[in-house]
Formats: structure tokens, C-alpha cells, sequence
């Protein structure tokens, strides 16, 4: 049996990424968690909030780099959750328990490394950086779908199999599901389109 229900939003989750942009006004580094991402070819396709400094950080032309988290760090994005990097916060957000930081690196405890092909910095904590240069942005009501074109990939060799497949066997990605932080720890098969490795 199944049981029609309803929601405000309907959020299942997916992969967690760090998203790093810079301020155009002050060049400062910027985090913003997100989770509604998918890429296909040499594009990724994000929803944003519109009153996050992230979104406020972009623009057409402009940079941002996907840090993909894996499981051991969930605790470090937990500590930076419920900050902004927007001085004003939205009444929303200030009932959610949002409060102002202007260094979440710090907060978060987060290594930077900078940017290869772009002027956004990578975080060294995650096993998968994807540098992006900004291609169209949606507007949404409350949100936006932001389009980025693939820069630069650059992947931790530990969970490397050679040059450029990666291990699946060793890749335990941080998994935002219905808002509870999980993994992936068991493989019930593979796919005919599979193309990384695995033992």
C-alpha cells in the first residue's frame, strides 16, 4: 500500500559539495554547502538559494569550484551548517538559528588550496574538486539553477586506480539524505555503463 502525503518541500538529498566562490567586491573566499547538484558531459547543474553569499557571489563568467565531500568530514560541514557569509540576514534564516561568518574556512577548519584554472580555491579536505567557470543562470522564486562548465577535475590519488579512473572501492562519498548525514558502504551491482574501477 501506498499513502499520498503531503509537504512544503520535498527534499530526498544526494551528494554533499562545498561550493567556493569569491566576493567580487572584497576577494574574500566563500563556502556554501549544497546538495541539489548533477552533472552530465562537462556540465553541473546546482540549486542555490537566492539569499546565500554564494549565489550572491555569482555571476555570468564567474568561477566557482565543487569540493565533493566524502564521509569523514561531516562533523567539519555540521560546524559551518548554520552560518552565512550575507552580513543581513533573512528573517528565515535568523528563525532558523542562522548566525554571520565571515571566515568559514576557519570555523569549519578547512585547508584551502588555490585555484588551478580558476581564481576560486579548492578545499584540500575533499577527495574531489571540480573547478567551474559560470555559463547560465535560472532564476527560480525563491532559488536559481546555475549552469558551470567543467574547468578542471582534480582528484585525491588515494582513491585513484590510474590516471583517470577512480576506485570506487575506496570513494565513500558524504551522502545528504533527507537531511541526515550517511554513506555508501555496500555495492549491490554495477551498471553496463559502469566505467571506473573496481575489484
Amino acid at each position: 500500500m501506498f499513502k499520498k502525503i503531503e509537504k512544503e518541500s520535498f527534499y530526498y538529498g544526494s551528494s554533499v559539495a562545498l561550493m567556493t566562490t569569491k566576493d567580487p567586491n572584497t576577494n574574500k573566499d566563500n563556502i556554501t554547502v549544497i546538495s541539489s547538484t548533477w552533472t552530465l558531459g562537462k556540465t553541473i547543474v546546482v540549486g542555490l538559494g537566492l539569499e546565500n553569499k554564494g549565489f550572491s557571489n555569482l555571476t555570468i563568467g564567474s568561477e566557482a569550484t565543487f569540493n565533493i565531500a566524502d564521509s569523514t568530514i561531516w562533523k567539519k560541514i555540521e560546524r559551518i551548517a548554520r552560518t552565512t557569509g550575507e552580513k543581513t540576514i533573512p528573517e528565515y534564516k535568523t528563525r532558523e538559528g542562522y548566525t554571520y561568518c565571515s571566515d568559514k574556512f576557519k570555523l569549519g577548519g578547512f585547508t584551502k588550496i588555490l585555484g588551478a584554472d580558476v581564481s576560486s580555491v579548492r578545499i584540500k579536505d575533499c577527495p574531489i574538486q571540480i573547478e567551474t567557470t559560470i555559463t547560465e543562470i535560472n532564476i527560480k522564486e525563491s532559488f536559481a539553477i546555475v549552469e558551470c562548465a567543467i574547468k578542471g577535475i582534480f582528484v585525491d590519488e588515494k582513491i585513484l586506480y590510474d590516471d583517470s579512473h577512480i576506485d570506487v572501492s575506496k570513494w565513500f562519498p558524504l551522502i545528504y539524505k533527507f537531511r541526515e548525514y550517511s554513506s555508501t558502504n555496500k555495492s549491490l551491482g554495477i551498471n553496463f555503463r559502469f566505467q571506473e574501477f573496481k575489484k
